[in-house]
């Protein structure tokens, strides 16, 4: 699977479809990858190519199955997209080609088998008539010429993020569209407007980016670009020291919000998120399988001891990295996964995502200690009264995950890394929280 999905198969298949067009590839790059055994694997690729001085970016996904019942499911859910027509990229065409000997396939973006719409998000004429409303075609079509569509971001069959830059009068300037399979943008929609308005009862808590309308014929809920960039994963900076009392503060808004969800997060069902996951380790790294294993039976046996902490509303992907940060002020990103769950839920995987995956000396550790201390001790000062009898659970599951991330993008040293994620859980699960 790797020798069909690796990056010269990739180029010899890019060149195989540009044949004819002028344009030649200048280099192939591998954005992503995730193993998912014992089932599939999927490599999402960038190729650089240029023509005459202009210069572009395309992004395939390679996608294999790793046994034959896996191949069939792939192959009849991709085979009505695969008609036998072009694959023409240079022209936003992606349609998928199968490979039944080698039991894969390749597609271009901005095709995707989830988000059969993200073609219509990326073209500048459909996108103007969104932005601009009942206006003449000719209106449209100057605002067309006058838009700029940039991905920002493309997860597979997960989430198509895009930037829109519009250079007229009275209109925003940047607009950020984010596609996602199904009814997910609706719903994220309703849970900002939500979050929006409970905000404004806490001024400086909770900053979000303003909810500006949901696109029904592309899956899209649009929003008003906001000034920032990530917080970087630089445990020594200032951005990171500060971002734990901003952290605190907003999980704090959310908790305290009024804003309701049907999706729900059982600590038993997230548990057996990790049984599958042993197996999947049983695979490729028999060591952290019966770390795991062990991890496990002791997770469970401490929510037995435990009682149910209180249930509440909660951003569900609390992590450093979905703040923007800009003139000292912090905004959070990215609420696809909120739901109802109980306190700690949030609070674990913030301090689980804290640890250093790869530090380069002591100092990194220690500063993510010390942002885990002051987010923990803002929060409590915030809500004294919480329920956190579970916190050591859920941060020991976020770093069984991590161990779990690990093993799938197969990155060099994503052994070791898998297993002191494991060994660090099973001390967080025995610790105390701090004072």
């Amino acid at each position: 699977m790797r020798a069909a999905t690796d990056k010269a198969a990739v180029a010899a298949y890019a060149e195989e479809v540009l044949a004819g067009t002028g344009w030649e590839i200048a280099s192939v790059h591998r954005r992503g990858t995730r193993l998912e055994p014992p089932d599939s694997y999927w490599s999402l690729m960038s190729i650089d190519i240029n023509k005459e001085g202009e210069e572009r970016e395309l992004r395939l996904v390679a996608k294999g199955a790793l046994n034959d019942a896996a191949w069939q499911k792939l192959s009849a859910r991709l085979q009505g997209f695969a008609s036998g027509g072009p694959v023409d990229p240079i022209n936003g065409i992606g349609t998928p080609r199968l490979f039944p000997e080698t039991q894969h396939a390749y597609w271009f973006y901005p095709f995707d088998p989830s988000m059969p719409n993200l073609a219509l998000a990326n073209d500048p004429v459909r996108i103007a008539g969104v932005l601009m409303g009942p206006e003449s075609v000719a209106t449209v079509l100057d605002a067309s010429r006058r838009l700029t569509v940039e991905r920002v971001r493309y997860m597979p069959e997960i989430v198509g993020i895009l930037r829109y830059t519009l250079d007229l009068p009275g209109m925003p300037a940047r607009i950020f569209g984010k596609v996602q399979p199904g009814g997910r943008g609706l719903r994220a929609m309703k849970v900002v407007e939500g979050l929006w308005r409970a905000a404004a009862k806490y001024p400086g808590y909770l900053n979000l980016p303003r909810p500006l309308g949901y696109v029904e014929e592309m899956g899209m809920m649009l929003e008003e670009a906001v000034k920032g960039r990530p917080v970087s994963g630089k445990r020594t900076s200032v951005e990171f020291e500060m971002c734990g009392n901003a952290a605190a503060e907003a999980i704090a808004v959310i908790h305290e919000s009024d804003v309701r969800n049907d999706v729900s997060i059982d600590i038993e069902r997230e548990i057996a998120r990790l049984d599958r996951v042993m197996d999947q380790f049983a695979y490729v790294l028999p060591e952290g399988h019966f770390l795991l294993k062990d991890l496990i039976t002791h997770m469970r046996e401490r929510v037995r001891k435990t009682t149910e902490e209180e249930i509440l509303p909660t951003h569900g992907d609390l992590k450093y990295d979905q703040f923007l940060f800009h003139n000292d002020q912090f905004t959070l990103l990215d609420f696809d996964y909120f739901a109802m769950a109980e306190t700690s839920y949030d609070l674990g995987k913030f301090c689980g995502y804290l640890v250093p995956s790869q530090p380069k000396d002591w100092s990194q550790s220690a500063a993510a200690e010390e942002v885990r201390e002051i987010f923990i001790r803002r929060y409590r000062e915030l809500r004294p009264h919480a329920t956190m009898q579970r916190f050591q659970v859920y941060e020991a599951l976020t770093l069984a995950l991590r161990a779990m991330a690990y093993m799938w993008t197969q990155l060099p040293g994503w052994e070791q890394g898998a297993e002191s994620f494991l060994v660090l859980a099973f001390e967080r699960l025995k610790s105390r929280l701090p004072e």
